[in-house]
């Protein structure tokens, strides 16, 4: 890991990797290859990952061994891309006493830039047992008041335009404000589509319902039940992914990275419908498999640039992501930890049309 240094600019502390400079840049030019990422983790967490051999419900277990980590889906995503070569910057809300614990916020191993509020990380608790079945018992986000909220949103524009970024990932459980509700992402989405900058969404079931029909947003990653909660229905086979995918395009998402455990993911967007199924691996932990598979179809994902010759075979270039993606989730799968350590090793995919009647669980 990479020594890291901590200074404050414009109002957010940031933790970036000995050398690294981050001028302001203009707004973004569309292109292909690696991609410049910001994700926001509204909600962080201290992951505190306990192993059994066996885990019985209602009875005393021992610990094999505990890990603790500084997480959430943000967090995991620009860890990943990091590793990846990916220049990204991580957004988090943190306390004055969080922003102190240099060991959590080093175990990110990306840059990170904390914006200072009332509220303190969670804790999220994952029990895993040598089967690989994963147990989360996950707290809720506290209370942020609007003005720390909006501090927030503007502390994550800057740093959109610092990094010149090609996206602006939020992703994780958004916090609720003083009155009751959950924290606008409007402004914020509204105004880094207004610099060029390509908004995903990776939000709980109801907030995905909420911000689905905005036109705001060019990407989202919802799971199976995430899906089923916006079509109103159960989802049995591919073809029913597909049809959930295609109805929140309608709705006005860009595009869907629809994640389906160990039956893959369907991508839908303009280059059309793809299904990408990894090889079956032994599940050791899950937690953090879906941020890794995010963080591997936005690594280098299709951008059509301008100009009169037009991109290079569209329709490939999904394609590739879609893989990368299913492969560095099934990579994730694989470790004990929620952040991975190295890329080496992802298996090799299947990308294909989807098969409408495939029962979802039957891998």
């Amino acid at each position: 890991m990479s020594s890291l240094t901590h200074r404050t600019i414009r109002g957010a502390s940031v933790y970036r990797s000995h050398g690294a400079s981050h001028p302001p840049m203009p707004a973004p030019t569309p292109r292909l290859g690696q991609q410049r990422v910001v994700t926001l983790t509204p909600s962080p967490v201290v992951d505190r990952i306990y192993f059994f051999e066996d885990f019985v419900p209602g009875a005393v277990n021992r610990a094999s061994a505990v890990e603790e980590s500084l997480g959430g889906n943000g967090i995991n995503v620009a860890r990943t891309l990091k590793l990846a070569g990916n220049p990204t910057t991580a957004v988090i809300p943190a306390s004055e006493a969080d922003q102190s614990r240099a060991a959590l916020l080093q175990s990110v191993s990306a840059p990170v830039a904390t914006v200072p509020v009332s509220t303190s990380f969670r804790v999220n608790t994952v029990l895993v047992d040598s089967q690989g079945t994963t147990t989360n018992a996950n707290q809720r986000p506290g209370i942020l008041p609007k003005r720390e909220w909006q501090s927030v949103c503007k502390a994550t524009l800057r740093e959109v335009q610092a990094l010149n970024a090609d996206w602006l990932v939020v992703a994780g459980a958004l916090p609720v404000t003083e009155d009751g509700q959950l924290a606008d992402l409007e402004c914020l989405l509204r105004e880094a589509r207004a610099i060029g900058t390509r908004v995903c969404l990776d939000v709980n079931g109801p907030d995905l319902n909420r911000w689905a029909a905005t036109g705001l947003v060019n990407l989202v990653k919802p799971n199976v039940p995430e899906l089923e909660s916006f079509a109103g229905k159960q989802l049995a086979t591919v073809g029913d992914v597909v049809r959930a995918a295609e109805e929140l395009r309608k709705a006005g998402v860009g595009a869907v990275l629809a994640s389906m455990g160990a039956d893959g993911l369907i991508g839908s967007g303009p280059d059309g419908i793809l299904w990408a199924r990894a090889p079956k691996t032994t599940v050791v932990n899950t937690t953090g498999a879906g941020d890794a598979a995010l963080a591997g179809f936005l690594s280098e994902a299709c951008v059509e640039p301008e100009g009169p010759t037009g991109p290079r075979n569209r329709a490939w270039s999904f394609a590739e992501s879609l893989a990368r993606s299913a492969a560095w989730g099934a990579l994730a799968v694989g470790r004990s930890t929620t952040a991975l350590g190295t890329l080496t090793g992802a298996p090799a995919v299947s990308v294909q049309a989807p098969e409408e009647n495939f029962r979802l669980g039957t891998a």
